[in-house]
């Protein structure tokens, strides 16, 4: 049995279907219980629970769903995340608190309540998988996503400490680090999340499909081996950029770039959302 967060859209509805495709039995959360069920309803052995990965609550109610529902726990993909455009000096105090509750706190504590079933089913069958969906910001932070490059960039940590703590043990531990994604979550972040499939066709960010993302988590969830894979494969240059000279020269020419990406920033939230400006808190 699979659990995958933030089932509802993008890289995670498209996990959830391929898998079912598959015919694994498979857990998923969104916080929008309408959408949640518009998104994976129909699907043979798939349950749709109403969760916020981000409040701890939700996070032992949704841990309780899988095990009094299904049993056990085989797998785990850590998909649910939240992002913000714009300048650190003009984002709120809240927003920044929310994008760290959901993308890093969220995915370490959701890992931890997790990691009992995780250790038990790779004793019983040999393996259990833990798949982080990250980004290639992990390696690269770039404004205006400097908040959200840095929670990656703690997933990333995270990771890298977690799979020397179980390996050994059965557990294999993964990341697939995205390039831009065609998804709703630029709308999403900045308030305005849509409310079905109609209404996210005009809001989506351009980038590649959310299935060829699926495709590689799906691939992570049958390696012999832990991974760290990006999609596509060549954005995994942005290692690159946490390389002398080469972060130096980033560090020199983007910092004299704000104003310029103040607006390239507001320009592509106002696309997405509608809104007068690029400032709109998310809707938490």
């Amino acid at each position: 049995m699979v659990l995958v967060t933030g089932g509802s859209a993008g890289i995670g509805r498209a996990t959830v279907h391929r898998l079912a495709a598959q015919g694994m039995r498979v857990v998923t959360c969104a916080r929008d219980g309408a959408r949640l069920q518009e998104a994976v309803g129909s699907l043979p052995g798939v349950l749709g629970v109403v969760a916020d990965v981000a409040d701890p609550t939700d996070r032992t109610m949704l841990l309780d769903r899988v095990r009094g529902e299904r049993g056990r726990l085989d797998a785990v993909v850590l998909n649910a995340g939240a992002g913000w455009a714009g300048l650190l000096e003009d984002m709120p105090g809240d927003v920044v608190e929310g994008i760290v509750a959901l993308n890093l706190t969220g995915v370490i504590e959701l890992t931890r309540l997790a990691l009992p079933d995780l250790l038990r089913a790779a004793e019983e069958r040999g393996r259990a998988d833990l798949v982080a969906v990250s980004s290639v910001a992990a390696w690269t932070q770039l404004p205006p996503l400097t908040v959200y490059s840095a929670t990656k960039a703690g997933v990333h940590g995270f990771v890298k400490g977690l799979r020397r703590e179980v390996t050994a043990r059965g557990v294999r531990v993964h990341t697939v680090n995205p390039f831009f994604v065609s998804t709703e979550w630029l709308a999403r972040g900045h308030g305005h999340p849509p409310t079905s499939d109609a209404d996210a066709r005009g809001r989506l960010s351009p980038g590649i499909a959310p299935g060829r993302v699926a495709d590689q988590i799906a691939g992570c969830l049958a390696a012999s081996r832990s991974r760290t894979v990006a999609v596509p494969r060549w954005a995994g240059l942005a290692r690159l950029g946490a390389v002398p000279p080469v972060d130096r020269v980033l560090d020199r020419v983007l910092s004299g770039q704000a104003g310029r990406v103040r607006e390239f920033a507001s320009r592509q939230v106002r696309k997405r959302t509608g809104a007068a400006g690029g400032s709109d808190h998310p809707n938490r």
